[in-house]
């Protein structure tokens, strides 16, 4: 049997996601990165598997399921990173709303449930779903992004209740302005950058390390005592009153 640790880590090709695997192999656990922008199927990089999903793809998912029971006994640590944010317009609505919450929040249902036989047998098991400030206030022009990630928190406390029968503890983080790929179109614009920041206390954006660092927390020893919460990392934006 594996002594080594054990992570999955959902849209870990970039961004937070790649900060978060790179971090989990720099403490020494084996992971398994799962992203749909892999250039093949699967590769192996030392501890690291890098494994090409369609995480909206249900059969995709228990391909992967089959793929890791193979090679693992257990699973320490499972990590819902993968989201996307669309443009909504009145020709794809359907689209717009269905692809959204199939990657935000359908994928992280399936896989956690899927797991649970690998994570029930860890002697620390943790799922951190990744959601976001959109889940406690509206962000204009996207209902599918907002709906997807205030999912996300109830679907973590359900985790958290249901699956604490198994020792396995579920807890959400809610980040703000991140510096990544989603959140560019802002940072490059002045005047949307400046709107950003006035909103703020800690006057940047968060940076994916300081992502990883709290995501790597709630997976760890000394994080054993929290469950079914939602923490926010957004610089204050959400309390910063007039």
């Amino acid at each position: 049997m594996h002594t080594k640790k054990i992570a999955v880590i959902t849209g870990a090709y970039k961004g937070s996601g790649k900060k978060i695997s790179e971090l989990f192999l720099r403490n020494n656990y084996r992971i398994y990165s799962l992203d749909k922008n892999y250039s093949s199927n699967i590769k192996i990089l030392g501890n690291n598997t890098l494994y090409k999903i369609d995480i909206s793809n249900v059969s995709q998912i228990k391909k992967f399921i089959k793929f890791i029971k193979k090679r693992e006994t257990k699973i320490d640590c499972l990590v819902n990173n993968a989201g996307v944010t669309l443009k909504k317009k009145n020709n794809n609505l359907e689209t717009y709303w269905k692809k959204t919450l199939s990657i935000n929040l359908d994928s992280i249902f399936f896989l956690s449930e899927l797991l649970v036989p690998l994570l029930k047998k860890s002697s620390n098991a943790s799922i951190v779903n990744i959601s976001s400030i959109s889940s406690k206030i509206a962000m204009s022009n996207n209902p599918a992004y907002n709906a997807s990630k205030a999912g996300v928190l109830s679907l973590t406390s359900s985790q958290a209740l249901d699956y604490s029968n198994y020792k396995i503890r579920a807890n959400a983080i809610c980040p703000g302005y991140i510096k990544t790929d989603m959140t560019k179109k802002s940072f490059k614009s002045k005047k949307l950058k400046n709107e950003r920041l006035n909103r703020l206390m800690i006057k940047r954006y968060g940076s994916p390390e300081e992502v990883a660092n709290l995501v790597y927390f709630l997976c760890g020893e000394k994080a054993k005592y929290i469950n079914g919460q939602d923490i926010i990392i957004d610089g204050g934006l959400i309390k910063k009153g007039i």
